[in-house]
This record gives C-alpha cells, sequence and structure tokens, in this order.
C-alpha cells in the first residue's frame, strides 16, 4: 500500500496519535510519503525518518499512492484540494481538529481505520466540486475550484455591491447585498448556512445561491441544479472586490466577470462504514438538539 501523509499543524497532545499512525503503517509494510512542509513537524517526533519519501505537488503523488492522510480538522482536508486536484486519489480524513464534519476518523481509530484500508472495508464518498473561470486571462486560470463555495464580498466596510447573476445564459436577479455564496451541498453547512442558507444533502446535485447580508427584504436563498452555468458581475464604488474559493482570496477590478459550474471531476472521501449524512448533521451539528427535551425524547 502506498500511502501520502499530509497536515498543516501537530499539536503536542495529538503528537502520540500521529507517530502511531507512522509507526503502524511501517509494520504493515506500507510505502510512506509525506508532504515537506509537514515532514518539518513530524520528522523530529519520529525514532528515524529513514525510508519516507517526500512530495510537493499533484504529479509527485501520481502513481505513488493509494490514500491519502488529511491529518488535522475539516480546514486541513480544504487545503490539499490544490494536491489532490483531479486524481481521483481516496482522502482519508483523520480528525484530530475541532468539529470533523468531512474529516471523520477519529484519532482513536487509528488501527481499525488500518485494518479496514486493508480490508477493502470501505466506501467512497464521490462530493461535487465548483470550478471557477474569469473573463480577464491569468485570474482562476488553473486549480481554482472548491469543495465548499465561491463567494464574493465588497472590500470595505462602507457600502454594497451589486451582483448581476446570470443562468444558463439568462439574467436571473441582481442583488444588492454585501456579497454572494455560491454553494456546493458539502459547502452548504458552512459559510452558507452561518447566512440563512439551506442545508443541501451530498446526493442532490444542487447548488444554492444565498445573499449575505441583502438589503432587499424578498431576497431568499435559492437551490439550483448542479450543471447549471452561473456568470455573475460585480458592481462595486471602489472599483474592486473579493473572490474566495473555499478560503483562497483574491482581490479583483469590477470589470472582471466570474463564470461558475460543477467540475468534470469529484473529492473522493473514503468512508470505514456506512454514511449516514443525516445522523452526521444530528451529531455534529447537534440538530434539533433542546435540552428542555433531552429526557423526554431520548432514544
Amino acid at each position: 500500500m502506498k500511502v501520502a501523509l499530509y497536515g498543516r499543524r501537530i499539536d503536542r497532545p495529538n503528537i502520540p496519535y500521529i507517530v502511531s499512525l507512522v509507526r503502524q503503517l511501517r509494520e504493515r509494510g506500507a510505502e510512506i510519503s509525506v508532504h515537506r512542509e509537514f515532514s518539518k513537524l513530524l520528522f523530529p517526533h519520529l525514532d528515524t525518518p529513514e525510508g519516507i519519501a517526500l512530495f510537493e505537488h499533484t504529479g509527485d503523488l501520481l502513481g505513488r499512492t493509494d490514500f491519502f492522510f488529511s491529518i488535522g480538522g475539516d480546514g486541513t482536508m480544504l487545503s490539499s484540494l490544490p494536491l489532490i486536484r483531479d486524481t481521483g486519489i481516496p482522502v482519508v480524513g483523520l480528525n484530530i481538529g475541532r468539529l470533523g464534519f468531512l474529516s471523520s476518523v477519529s484519532k482513536d481509530e487509528i488501527e481499525m481505520a488500518l485494518d479496514k484500508l486493508y480490508s477493502g472495508e470501505f466506501t467512497l464518498d464521490k462530493r461535487v466540486m465548483l470550478g471557477v473561470r474569469a473573463s480577464q486571462p491569468g485570474l482562476f486560470e488553473e486549480g481554482h475550484f472548491g469543495l465548499n463555495e465561491l463567494t464574493v464580498n465588497k472590500t470595505d466596510t462602507a457600502s454594497m455591491i451589486t451582483v448581476d447573476v446570470s443562468v444558463n445564459g439568462g439574467f436571473f436577479s441582481r442583488y444588492w447585498a454585501d456579497g454572494l455564496i455560491i454553494s456546493t451541498p458539502t459547502g452548504s453547512t458552512a459559510y452558507n448556512l452561518s447566512c440563512g442558507g439551506p442545508v443541501i444533502t451530498p446526493d442532490s446535485r444542487s447548488f444554492a445561491i444565498t445573499a449575505i447580508a441583502p438589503h432587499n427584504l424578498n431576497v431568499r436563498p435559492i437551490i439550483i441544479p448542479d450543471d447549471s452555468i452561473i456568470r455573475l458581475k460585480v458592481h462595486s464604488r471602489s472599483e474592486h472586490y473579493l473572490a474566495s474559493v473555499d478560503s483562497n482570496f483574491v482581490n479583483l477590478d469590477a470589470s472582471v466577470e466570474l463564470t461558475v459550474q460543477k467540475t468534470s471531476f469529484t473529492f473522493n472521501i473514503l468512508r470505514l462504514s456506512p454514511h449516514d449524512y443525516l445522523n452526521t448533521l444530528r451529531t455534529k451539528l447537534l440538530w434539533g438538539s433542546d435540552t428542555r427535551n433531552a429526557n423526554k425524547f431520548a432514544n
């Protein structure tokens, strides 16, 4: 088995778990490679880094990676997208963060997780992604795709921006707001949810368009098919606006128009047990939780 390890930080309480992961992989004869920046944090805690290769780019993973371990929380998994890209490599989310909505393997389940990997007892949760193109050459040309969302925001605290939205070549609506979110089902529980947008189950084949602090009382989030082509034209008094794909921000001139559509590839999250999305909502986001009736409706 060929395994790649990726992370962004190692907190002291989690060192034993990550060292244990490496040790168990070695005992099982796995070929291990570690992201170069992560190796600077990991190697000082290993008895010896001998036999562990390093990788930096997507090309380094091709042909030498069966499974990609994202070690951290959901933010770490999102930051791995530029490395995974369209390779289809299954991602194992080892949750040493807080929420762990995407990263489903807890640090106490490492041995069990490896047993299931080696025995083939897993499924792939294929998540839809969105890609972004800009009308100005050199912007969003390569690698600008997101698992969560595209967001356009105003650049200052003074005035709102106006966003003209077209869907499949036809004008849809003009938004006066602080910004606008185009969300995938995965991102529906992120910024979209914080702005009053709907939660979308991963198999719904939909995107959500949600305004950020709209100035129109009749503006509501809307669900559209994920095979739609969405075009955004921003008008701003500052003549600039911010565009972000997941957490990657770019300051753009207001003359730059953006096109959003589903990518031809998916992000493959490895699940070690049948994935019940609604159960995840209930347990991770405390869906329907009410301490007044905790005993009354307990299972």
